[in-house]
């Protein structure tokens, strides 16, 4: 109170020397007021008649309401939600407090919260409360208790004053006498939430509105405590600490009349609407419909969609990690380029970077599929590359090798750089001796992986017509087939992200000092050692958080796939969706599965981050 007494007495003061200034932030708070109280009254109206609703069991013919929870799984859902919320706001829980349980007071107040938690569970369970009064007051008056105990912070010397008088009982008046002040107002505040929830018929009597229109209390209470704790926090000069909790606090208590509408929302939604049940049972039928995936053919008559999802994942993954590769090398020579003092090579980065960073993706991936497929011959016309190749509209089929040889062909140079890795644990040999050493090694490697995979022959494609009367009838047998699609999306992806990379590597190469490089001419490297040695691994400090951006955005920008027609997850979910109406339960899985690979991602980048990072400059 002295704080906000203080904090007035400033305003009045600042409005006397500026009636200008303060007149407008008199109109901007009256706005602002009046916003709030829009957005508070018409979410907690909302929220209040659906908690009515759902707590409302109306049996016909032996049958209870569609709509009904009991009380105790109102609480658990919607308490365990704002508990999530709480504790994350307390931020308590970490590796350290796992690996110290016995440290309670560290983590004191997240578990008061749990405590309180299954208080209102055994409340709503064990006591009968009225559908249409007590149980909204409980949800909902319950989720306002708690942003309030938030933004007043005072859980934590609460919860420590309890356990503490429990465990030494006669010391407990002591440490009360000393401490009640600064957890006064959220025990008033708890206190008085229980008498008004078990006594609401008594209390009907004197304020009708409590009993009649909670959601219109509930709103004065939560703008009177938005107002004062922001008129206190603008003027506080509390440890930093102190300021974000509170401002975290705050954005909690604001959002609980949107969090509330939409858990309820769905509430109804999941008992009401077919399309919100949320199983994926129907993920074991059969799929009906094929689709192009490699290396593992599904069969559309006996796949299942599971089948049929996982194919998506594995087209997908396909197509992400052949374009990370692209954009990051054409990238770097684009964004290297861009830096050249050739006028001709400066010219065309900045071109290509202008063009394509600004173009929409699937725009381009549009454009690149109707070119792709216009330039290329007809099966027809095919064009023969040497006896081998053929490209033509229909794909790209190159010859064939076994895939036993070809991952065997892969471990060669796999092997190789585990053990230069392990050469050079002491040190590169950059000697001109030593790099043309280093070069002939990897010239070996290289040949010994080809001649291995090419050691038991490769299948040629060829092509020949089943019905020669027949313009649609081509065969191709043998070979591999590269399709159109796959060309496309990966060109896109490519294309589209190396642009932005290359700004990622202009900019990164930019932020370097100039004596590093000065440092580099002095010790007589050439262009591309000073690149190699200097430049390039200080750049990688702040071009890896960057690239961990665009890498996700790849991962995620592949399910525009369907512009071109390729059976990516996104496309594959997406028929399914239109051949049996399972909406949500579908968009949830695609969601988690574009999640978990950004995270996947994300978790390659940030080891890869700390490993550049390890020496500090």
């Amino acid at each position: 109170m002295q704080a906000l007494r203080m904090n007035v007495q400033g305003y009045l003061s600042s409005a006397t020397k500026n009636p200008l200034r303060a007149s407008r932030n008199a109109l901007l708070t009256i706005v602002t007021i009046l916003v709030l109280w829009k957005y508070l009254v018409l979410f907690m109206g909302m929220s209040v008649e659906m908690s009515k609703q759902i707590s409302l069991n109306i049996v016909i013919a032996g049958n209870p309401s569609a709509t009904y929870y009991p009380l105790g799984d109102q609480v658990l859902i919607i308490g365990g939600l704002f508990l999530i919320f709480f504790a994350m706001v307390q931020n308590e829980i970490s590796l350290r407090t796992l690996r110290n349980l016995g440290d309670y007071k560290s983590y004191i107040a997240t578990l008061t919260g749990v405590a309180g938690l299954v208080l209102f569970w055994a409340i709503a369970e064990n006591i009968e409360l009225s559908s249409r009064t007590q149980a909204p007051f409980l949800v909902i008056g319950g989720a306002f208790l708690t942003g309030f105990l938030l933004v007043q912070d005072e859980m934590r010397e609460l919860s420590a004053l309890i356990i503490e008088s429990i465990l030494k009982p006669r010391g407990a008046v002591e440490m009360w006498k000393g401490s009640w002040r600064d957890v006064v107002i959220s025990i008033s505040a708890i206190s008085l939430f229980f008498i008004c929830l078990f006594n609401l018929s008594m209390l009907s009597v004197y304020i009708p509105s409590l009993y009649y229109e909670q959601d219109k209390v509930f709103s004065i209470l939560m703008l009177l405590t938005v107002t004062i704790w922001l008129v206190v926090m603008s003027k506080e000069s509390a440890k930093p600490a102190v300021v974000n909790k509170r401002h975290s606090s705050m954005a909690f208590l604001i959002s609980i009349p949107l969090l509330l509408y939409v858990s309820f929302r769905i509430l109804l939604l999941l008992r009401t609407d077919p399309t919100w049940d949320v199983s994926w049972d129907f993920m074991d039928s059969i799929a009906g419909f094929s689709i192009s995936n490699w290396p593992n053919q599904v069969n559309p008559y006996a796949g299942t969609r599971w089948d049929f999802h996982w194919a998506g994942v594995v087209n997908a993954v396909r197509v992400v990690l052949v374009s990370i590769v692209l954009c990051t090398v054409i990238g770097i020579i684009v964004g290297v380029m861009r830096l050249s003092n050739h006028k001709l090579s400066s010219g065309f980065g900045t071109v290509y970077v202008e063009i394509f960073r600004n173009m929409p993706l699937a725009l381009l991936l549009f454009t690149i599929s109707i070119t792709v497929g216009n330039t290329l011959p007809n099966m027809a016309d095919e064009f023969d590359i040497a006896g081998t190749i053929l490209l033509s509209n229909q794909g790209i089929f190159t010859p064939a090798i076994d895939p036993g040889l070809l991952f065997i062909a892969i471990l060669v140079p796999v092997l190789a750089k585990a053990y230069t890795t392990y050469a050079d644990r002491d040190g590169f040999d950059d000697s001109d001796e030593g790099v043309r050493t280093r070069f002939r090694m990897w010239v070996g490697v290289f040949a010994v992986a080809t001649a291995i995979s090419l050691s038991n022959g490769w299948d040629v494609p060829t092509i020949w017509k089943r019905i020669p009367a027949s313009p649609g009838s081509w065969v191709v047998e043998g070979g591999f087939e590269i399709t159109l699609p796959f060309i496309c999306i990966i060109a896109g992806l490519t294309i589209y992200t190396s642009a932005i990379v290359a700004e990622i590597v202009r900019g990164s190469i930019q932020s370097l000092p100039r004596g590093q490089i000065e440092a580099g001419i002095s010790l007589g490297l050439t262009p591309f050692q000073r690149l190699r040695l200097v430049i390039m691994p200080q750049a990688l400090r702040s071009m890896v958080p960057a690239l961990n951006n665009q890498y996700m955005n790849v991962w995620k920008n592949s399910s525009l796939a369907m512009v071109v027609a390729y059976n990516d997850i996104f496309y594959i979910n997406l028929v399914i969706v239109n051949k049996i109406g399972k909406a949500v339960p579908t968009f949830i899985l695609i969601l988690i599965t574009y999640q978990v690979g950004s995270l996947v991602i994300s978790a390659i980048m940030n080891l890869y981050n700390r490993r550049v990072t390890r020496v500090q400059i």
